[in-house]
């Protein structure tokens, strides 16, 4: 139970983070537009970003890293000494970024419509 209330308090912290700075901030989406995160969608996926609705994009982001860093900091909490945590963390945290960005990045371009701008 306390994996699950500490899983869900970072979840939170880091979504709410998220939201102040980047999602609530429209006038600064040029600059998450160059941010590395953006530009691995770019390269990798050939999103376009000048098309796409940014806010829908910023949430999508902001959730995923939420949960990305929630289940790596919970993961940490199964060991006790702090170079294994550490390590258990780098461990979890590499490939659930790579897995839920291939999800985000895959899913992306097969809704690509949905995610254009409604000017």
């Amino acid at each position: 139970m306390k994996y699950f209330v500490a899983f869900i308090i970072a979840f939170l912290i880091v979504y709410l983070f998220y939201l102040f700075t980047v999602i609530l901030q429209k006038k600064k989406y040029d600059k998450f537009k160059k941010t590395n995160q953006v530009m691995y969608f770019v390269r990798k996926y050939k999103l376009n970003v000048n098309k796409i609705d940014m806010r829908k994009f910023t949430n999508i982001l902001g959730i995923t890293n939420s949960l990305i860093i929630a289940l790596a900091f919970s993961a940490t909490f199964v060991v006790e000494n702090i170079f294994l945590q550490l390590l258990v963390g780098l461990l979890v945290l590499i490939p659930l970024i790579l897995l839920f960005y291939s999800l985000i990045g895959n899913y992306l371009k097969k809704r690509a419509k949905r995610f254009q701008k409604t000017n």
